[in-house]
């Protein structure tokens, strides 16, 4: 299986999720109550394909350490968040669109993203730790 299909399978449903559920919040009255935990779990999804991208891929530019790894998975993350703003502002300022509403719903939103990714993190990191301190199948 090659890594991109690998990828797709184990982490591209995650992102593919949230923007069905983004699309679907924008067709209701809810948009600007929901904004927020769009944007956090748009940080969630996009945490965990990353983590996931930086695993499947690791053969172009080799095994990174575990910090290496969280670092990269959070940036990651936060660069996809702050590009969808960026196209957010493109389709205010080209198709009059008018999703930004302000300065500060556009850093909510970076916030949202931010916390969306260290939370994926987090839940991550105790994963890892729980899964490290379980005895073999064979002791139990």
């Amino acid at each position: 299986m090659t890594p991109l299909l690998r990828l797709l399978l184990r982490a591209g449903w995650a992102p593919l999720l949230v923007l069905l559920f983004h699309q679907a919040i924008m067709r209701t009255p809810y948009r600007q109550q929901l904004d927020f935990v769009m944007h956090y779990s748009g940080g969630v999804a996009i945490a965990f394909f990353s983590w996931h991208a930086l695993d499947c891929f690791a053969s172009w530019f080799g095994q990174l350490t575990v910090f290496a790894r969280y670092l990269f998975t959070f940036t990651l993350a936060c660069t996809i968040g702050l590009f969808w703003e960026f196209a957010e502002l493109y389709s205010d300022v080209v198709y009059g669109s008018h999703i930004q509403h302000s300065i500060r719903e556009t850093m909510r939103d970076l916030v949202a993203d931010a916390t969306g990714a260290l939370t994926t993190l987090a839940l991550v990191f105790l994963v890892r730790c729980f899964a490290r301190n379980q005895p073999p199948a064979s002791q139990v």
